[in-house]
């Protein structure tokens, strides 16, 4: 390689997003003092995977912790990355409806309904698929 290329291929490059779980409000605070492009999170209740006593954010917890990421230039991503009951999603909605207001940059979601819920209601809104949302064929 010339130097040329070497300095191009240098330019070009695009280093990864550092993405880190935040569990709690201080956990969250760390990581983007640490230098975190993103972190995800969840409320306490049914909505988050990760719904343990101890853990997660009560909704103003949430609201200050958005706002210092975004002073700190991170973004937060919500996870409601669970499956509402069967005729039993308005938890779900009003939790992404919360963290819309409360300006996350994106959401993690298991249940298609809730993403189609998303893309219709916060297009605007980053949408990505939970490792906790299954696909099958029958195949």
């Amino acid at each position: 390689m010339t130097k040329t290329s070497i300095q191009s291929a240098v330019k070009d490059y695009k280093r990864p997003e550092l993405i880190c779980p935040a569990g709690t409000p201080a956990s969250m605070r760390v990581a983007v003092q640490a230098g975190a492009d993103a972190v995800y999170c969840g409320f306490q209740n049914a909505t988050n995977a990760r719904n343990f006593p101890g853990l997660n954010f009560t909704p103003d917890e949430m609201q200050k912790s958005v706002i210092h990421a975004h002073e700190n230039d991170t973004k937060v991503l919500l996870a409601v990355n669970t499956n509402p009951p069967a005729g039993k999603t308005q938890l779900w909605k009003d939790a992404v409806d919360l963290g819309a207001k409360l300006g996350v940059d994106a959401f993690i979601v298991a249940d298609i309904g809730l993403a189609d819920y998303i893309a219709r209601c916060h297009p605007e809104i980053r949408l990505h698929l939970s490792v906790q949302a299954a696909a099958s064929t029958p195949c």
